[in-house]
């Protein structure tokens, strides 16, 4: 179960995307990059993900603000924030927004990986359940 689950990865910072791309390929996982918000936005309009790993500071619209859009598209999206800064308030504001999970920057790959594993495992079961 979760191999072969597409994730969208959503950060304005290259290495970032190529980190992630690179660790969730080597899963198994497909995975598809957005250098904004905006364009991750449009990627989620166009085609179903299993899960978004999503930054919170990003230049245009920012991470909870494209959140609250995602969760308008699809409503059951695991959404997994991502930060360099260590905010609490912010990781508050994001999971009262319906994220499903928050990782701070810099991150263990294992810790990246159990998040994505969960978040695409709930994401399958409700779609069983349905």
């Amino acid at each position: 179960m979760g191999r072969n689950a597409s994730i969208l990865v959503i950060d304005d910072e290259e290495i970032m995307r190529e980190i992630l791309d690179a660790l969730l390929s080597r899963e198994g996982y497909h995975v598809r990059l957005a250098a904004s918000a905006a364009e991750g936005i449009e990627l989620a309009r166009s085609m179903p993900f299993d899960a978004v790993i999503l930054d919170v500071m990003m230049p245009g619209m920012d991470g909870i603000t494209a959140l609250e859009e995602l969760k308008k598209l699809d409503d059951e999206l695991p959404v997994l924030m991502i930060t360099a800064f260590a905010s609490v308030e912010t990781a508050i504001s994001a999971m009262k927004r319906g994220a499903f999970d928050y990782i701070t920057k810099p991150f263990k790959n294992d810790e990246v990986l159990v998040v994505v594993r969960n978040a695409v495992e709930r994401r399958q079961l409700k779609a069983e359940n349905t």
